[in-house]
């Protein structure tokens, strides 16, 4: 599948160059340089100097200077492959070519960096047929060599005096540092010799490991570096069925396109941007913030990546029945007063996602997708839940894929319903449960009950005022009746704290008379607070010992009842008042 988007890269990549003339505009145009204080020195030796800094809340560069385009050139041509790989053995410039020379300001003020190390740093750059001994590494650089040709030392000297010169006194030009973060130092010159500098040291280190590198027809083929490895420490990557254990080999011009993609993928990492869609379609790429959607039907592929030291793809999947319109209607099935603007129509997947995110995880899915679960910053159920449910629903939603979802999802609304009960938080209760029977709904049709709790209430609501006891008609209206009266047992305890979790063996009843045994135990502990003549109290309680069930507890019906609001605290007619 890398392949695959790879191809639609370099397409995205050719068009660019047909409309700008430079293929790297793609990775330029969204290249966000480290925060850190950017001095450039002109060629009739002046200076300019910015200091420039990424707002991770607005997802923005700050205090950017009219040079800009230019910065982003000569420092994405100065990177160093990975800090594994440096010019200075002693990693304390990172930069990777005699045109630019970068510090970390903490290096500069605790001595670290000195004229040894600046010296040193230099000399590798100057010789550096000195560095590569091993055979394999000095064939790479030869081979490097022959393309960009020799190095100017003349301008190397020049520029190792200006540092020596200068990096101690930079206030004297004027260069006023933040004291954190990169100093970034560049020499003005053609955007080619940056090219041309970046490739002497790119290619030499842009494979995993030169020894594996083989000649084939003239060219180096070799292991690429991104997103794999191999050494001691990796012996199960070797595939030791083949004389040549290497997993895979490209050549130059592949592991070249390999890095410009991994690096656009860094870009669009650090700018927030994690949800990436290939279209296989038209060839094109679009990159959203997490937990956003491609707003149109999609065929590709779908990376989720993350920034680190490098770029990582947490997630990758060929997506075939991407449907961006999809209609959901979450229902107050049972006319709670909750936030009304909630229960409503949806019409798109992403606006279906954020409802399940807020009523359903209060906010922790969209963050946590690939989270590792060890990593996850929550415990018991909602925990739980989450680690069961967020492939499908991720599946469901991005790709399209609708196995077990139906299942999975209102089994996962009921247990955040019973512990959001569990945990006091009824108003979050009655919305998980809504969702839950919104979605068998949407998924099955949804269930008779379900779109008659109103009539059950209603006809409950007659029965408990009648002077005479009257009978239960239906499994839901008996299992509705019991949670009605388990939540008014519970309203009657005395304790300073009243915990939900007082109703969890209703919830959790297998068998209808644990239910019945169980309500006569909570009869005779708070039958000192009834009225002898408490009509809907009798009746509600005579309708539900009278009822001969023997069928599956419906647990649904018990928490809807639970959850309600009580008819036995509802406020009495004027006519019953005045009988």
């Amino acid at each position: 599948m890398l392949r695959d988007c790879l191809e639609i890269f370099n397409q995205e990549l050719g068009r660019v160059k047909r409309r700008v003339g430079d293929a790297d505009r793609l990775i330029l145009d969204s290249y966000i340089p480290a925060d850190g204080d950017y001095v450039i020195v002109k060629k009739d030796g002046t200076t300019t100097w910015r200091e420039i800094k990424f707002n991770k809340r607005t997802g923005k560069l700050e205090n950017i200077p009219s040079n800009m385009e230019q910065i982003c050139r000569y420092d994405y041509n100065s990177q160093l492959v990975s800090m594994d790989k440096p010019q200075d053995p002693k990693k304390i410039i990172h930069s990777n070519n005699y045109l630019s020379f970068w510090v970390k300001q903490d290096n500069l003020q605790n001595g670290k960096l000195d004229k040894p190390a600046i010296d040193r740093y230099f000399d590798v750059l100057a010789g550096p047929k000195q560095k590569y001994t091993k055979p394999k590494d000095r064939e790479m650089y030869e081979y490097v060599e022959a393309q960009v040709g020799k190095l100017d030392l003349e301008k190397l000297e020049h520029h190792r005096q200006w540092i020596q010169k200068h990096i101690f006194s930079l206030e004297e030009l004027g260069i006023e540092l933040s004291g954190r973060n990169y100093l970034k130092i560049f020499f003005e010159d053609e955007d080619e010799l940056y090219v041309r500098e970046g490739k002497r040291y790119t290619i030499t280190k842009i494979f995993n490991k030169n020894d594996y590198n083989v000649i084939v027809d003239g060219g180096i083929m070799g292991l690429p570096n991104n997103n794999i490895g191999m050494n001691a420490k990796k012996p199960f990557m070797e595939n030791k069925t083949r004389k040549m254990t290497v997993p895979y080999l490209v050549n130059v011009e592949e592991v070249l396109l390999q890095k410009k993609f991994f690096d656009y993928l860094m870009n669009l990492a650090s700018a927030g941007k994690t949800n990436i869609f290939f279209n296989q379609d038209i060839g094109s790429i679009t990159a959203l913030p997490g937990g956003k959607m491609v707003a149109k039907n999609f065929t590709g592929y779908f990376l989720q990546v993350q920034k680190s030291k490098e770029v990582i793809i947490q997630h990758q999947d060929a997506v075939v029945d991407y449907r961006f319109k999809k209609k959901f209607s979450y229902e107050n099935v049972l006319e709670t007063e909750d936030r009304e603007e909630l229960y409503k129509d949806y019409e798109t997947v992403e606006q279906i996602q954020g409802l399940i995110d807020e009523v359903l995880f209060s906010k922790w899915l969209l963050s946590n997708y690939f989270t590792p679960i060890e990593d996850l910053q929550l415990d018991g159920d909602l925990k739980r839940t989450l680690a069961q449910t967020r492939d499908a629903i991720f599946a469901w939603l991005y790709k399209g894929r609708e196995a077990e979802i139906d299942k999975l999802l209102p089994h996962a609304c009921l247990n955040m319903t019973k512990a959001s009960i569990n945990n006091n938080y009824i108003p979050r209760a009655r919305k998980q449960f809504n969702l839950m029977y919104s979605m068998e709904k949407h998924f099955k049709g949804g269930k008779q009950m379900g779109q008659n709790y109103k009539q059950i209430k209603d006809t409950l609501r007659g029965k408990i005022d009648e002077p005479k006891t009257k009978r239960i008609e239906t499994n839901e209206e008996y299992y509705f009746a019991v949670g009605q009266l388990v939540n008014y047992f519970i309203s009657l305890n005395k304790s300073k704290d009243k915990p939900h979790s007082l109703a969890n063996p209703f919830f959790n009843a297998t068998r209808n008379e644990l239910i019945k045994k169980k309500l006569q135990q909570f009869f005779i502990k708070y039958n000192y607070q009834l009225n002898y003549a408490g009509r809907r109290f009798n009746n509600l309680y005579a309708m539900i010992c009278n009822y001969p069930i023997s069928e599956e507890v419906n647990q649904e019906a018990i928490i809807a009842g639970y959850i309600n609001s009580n008819l036995l605290y509802e406020p009495k007619k004027e006519e019953e008042e005045h009988e």
